[in-house]
């Protein structure tokens, strides 16, 4: 499979955007412009126009509607991504949203854009019109990914309901799972993944972290965090958590997220065969 060509305006070395841009250099044939008009300059001599532009904003007013429709007019058959940092959270409802871009935020990026990137759901956001937008998240068709046996999952969850919801998710691909409860821990051999459901904040919540990553020592750990900052990110992942999924999320992105951080796992059954 061919990497999709890759045009990134704005500043790489943002805090946010550090992950979204680690995983473009390693999957994507990526062109990296700091200044818009550079970008214009490269998107206008082009010869073979990029497959997808990406252009990140860390804080609203970066970039103006205008900049983004001649980056439009120069690649009308690419697909364009508008990569937001967290101050851009609540454009949607007091700023000016970019038109013609599918908008995800840098906390999403890798868990909900990769598998499009990569080419395994064609028909996700990427796919819809530029004029698609956020009330119609809904329609899109959901690919789950194939169903096996994927070894067990500890979820560390507050209340039965917030274990049924990601338990249900984890089951669809072929997971088992155990509700690592507060009130009752659950102690089990050989768990695949664990996944920690934040129910406060990252920093109300880190000691019983810290804990439960002793717990599952040496096991991937998803953390997921309501609308996380690059701050909680970084939290988390110095207290022993292996990724970040955002909430609300995604089928698809909790899905990505287990696929990708047990993919260089053994099963329980070969970790018990080996012992």
């Amino acid at each position: 499979m061919t990497a999709q060509r890759v045009f990134f305006v704005g500043d790489p070395s943002h805090g946010e955007f550090h992950e979204p841009v680690a995983w473009l250099r390693e999957y994507c044939d990526l062109a990296i412009f700091e200044q818009m008009d550079i970008a214009r300059a490269e998107l206008a001599a082009a010869d073979d126009p990029p497959d997808v532009v990406i252009v990140a904003a860390a804080t609203p007013g970066i970039y103006s509607q205008q900049d983004v429709a001649a980056l439009l007019r120069l690649a009308p058959l690419a697909q364009f991504i508008g990569l937001m940092g967290g101050w851009c959270e609540g454009e949607l409802r007091t700023g000016q949203p970019w038109q013609g871009v599918t908008r995800v935020y840098w906390h999403e990026f890798v868990p909900r854009m990769s598998v499009e990137l990569m080419g395994v759901n064609r028909r996700g956001r990427l796919a819809m019109p530029r004029t698609f937008t956020e009330s119609e998240l809904s329609g899109i068709a959901v690919p789950s990914p194939e169903n096996g046996q994927r070894g067990l999952v500890v979820i560390r969850a507050t209340t039965l309901e917030a274990y049924d919801a990601i338990a249900e998710a984890c089951h669809v691909i072929g997971h088992s799972t155990v509700w690592a409860s507060p009130r009752q821990p659950a102690f089990v051999m050989g768990p695949a993944v664990a996944i920690w459901d934040v129910s406060r904040s990252i920093e109300l919540d880190t000691l019983e972290l810290v804990a439960f990553v002793k717990q599952v020592h040496q096991v991937p750990l998803i953390t997921l965090i309501g609308f996380p900052r690059e701050s909680d990110r970084q939290v988390a992942l110095n207290c022993g958590a292996t990724s970040v999924v955002s909430k609300p999320y995604l089928l698809q992105e909790l899905w990505t997220e287990l696929t990708r951080v047990t993919s260089a796992c053994q099963t329980v059954d070969d970790r018990i065969s080996a012992a």
